[in-house]
């Protein structure tokens, strides 16, 4: 018998040795679906926590940013663009042509711009929470209060 046929028929053995030793015990799908039903739901758990932590690394990372950036003399679109459009206006003024005002933006109100509300940063974010009140005129921020 040339070698090459010898290490054929070993292997074949050896797998047909691995197979009648794997299928000693008879097949239950009902065993095989509530392990597949337990890995699922593992997985999701896995998910929701690693999602999580992810919600939570971006509202910090946007909060830092957003308190960093958002200064004096900042022009008003890029206020605009940083906080969103939805704000709640404290005070206006018009004086001598110049438009006053002041603003007060809520952290959800943001976050909800930024991810929407069925996201999990809304979902977990402060709820009826000021971030900052800002004081336009009527091109720059002239006073941020945090």
């Amino acid at each position: 018998m040339p070698k090459t046929l010898s290490k054929r028929l070993n292997s074949l053995f050896c797998l047909f040795f691995l197979f009648s030793c794997g299928c000693a015990q008879k097949w239950d799908p009902d065993n095989q679906f509530q392990r597949e039903v337990q890995n699922l739901k593992a997985q999701r758990e896995v998910y929701k926590l690693n999602r999580i932590q992810e919600a939570q690394r971006n509202l910090s990372q946007t909060k830092g940013d957003l308190l960093l950036h958002v200064v004096r003399k900042l022009p008003i679109r890029e206020l605009d663009l940083l906080l969103g459009y939805k704000y709640k206006v404290l005070a206006q003024a018009t004086r001598q042509g110049d438009f006053w005002e002041r603003r007060q933006y809520y952290w959800e109100d943001i976050v909800e711009g930024k991810w929407g509300t069925t996201s999990q940063e809304y979902e977990i974010c402060a709820k009826n929470s000021v971030l900052m009140i800002v004081s336009i005129n009527s091109s720059e921020v002239i006073g941020v209060e945090y």
